[in-house]
């Protein structure tokens, strides 16, 4: 099983072994995209179910504490009292907890590999500016230089804005430009003049190279762990 709907612990017959049954049959997809390291979109999607099961797991303990309670003991000598659920948490209720629990647990799992995944192809990324850098670079080129590839992976990037419940956001959007073949003779000074020109932008328009020293798998892995990085590296460099 490629894939889990959003709703899958909630959606049909809340029985353990089934759902166990669902996730441990998805969860061999995503080893086996781990062991190729194909890491997206699977690591995505396994951290928006551990979200989806934690809000389940909030929310019903939230529904538990607002039923009415009834005084069960009462200890005068500490002025303490002690109170019970006039609900008693139901069959249904406590299968849907036993999924959230055990799903919770193997998704932290599996999540905790492609964190290592994720970490290891960063380190093995060199970030580095190409030529003098214009005084606005929240727009340029992207140059993806993987260094078992005898092409370059040109791309035009922007830096947006966002701003929400007085929190700024960062989203870098970027636009496939070309492919272009590494040559000896060609300097990445020119190489950015010659995409420049192409595509008919101004000449101190920023350009940065992203060196990829190990093979990964292009579009799973290395690509958006690029953009993830570089926008962490522009980041830094504007603070």
């Amino acid at each position: 099983m490629e894939k889990l709907s959003d709703d899958w612990i909630t959606k049909g017959t809340l029985d353990f072994e089934y759902k166990k049954y669902i996730l441990l049959a998805y969860l061999q997809h995503v080893s086996k995209a781990f062991e190729q390291h194909k890491l997206y979109p699977t690591f995505a999607d396994l951290i928006m179910h551990y979200k989806n099961a934690a809000q389940l797991k909030e929310g019903k303990q939230k529904l538990l504490k607002s039923f009415p309670k009834k005084l069960t003991e009462l200890d005068l000598k500490n002025f303490r009292m002690f109170f019970k659920s006039k609900v008693e948490e139901d069959v249904q209720l406590k299968e849907l907890e036993d999924i959230i629990d055990f799903t919770m647990d193997k998704l932290q799992g599996h999540i905790a590999i492609g964190k290592d995944i994720f970490d290891e192809v960063e380190q093995h990324l060199i970030i580095e500016p190409v030529g003098v850098k214009a005084i606005e670079e929240n727009e340029g080129l992207l140059l993806i230089d993987p260094q078992y590839d005898p092409f370059y992976h040109i791309y035009q990037y922007r830096i947006s804005i966002f701003e929400a419940a007085e929190e700024k956001f960062r989203g870098l959007q970027t636009v496939f430009i070309e492919k272009i073949r590494k040559s000896i003779g060609t300097t990445l000074e020119q190489l950015k003049i010659q995409v420049l020109k192409n595509i008919q932008l101004v000449s101190n328009y920023s350009a940065f190279r992203v060196v990829a020293l190990q093979p990964y798998p292009y579009e799973e892995t290395l690509l958006p762990i690029v953009k993830r990085s570089f926008s962490s590296y522009l980041e830094k460099s504007q603070n």
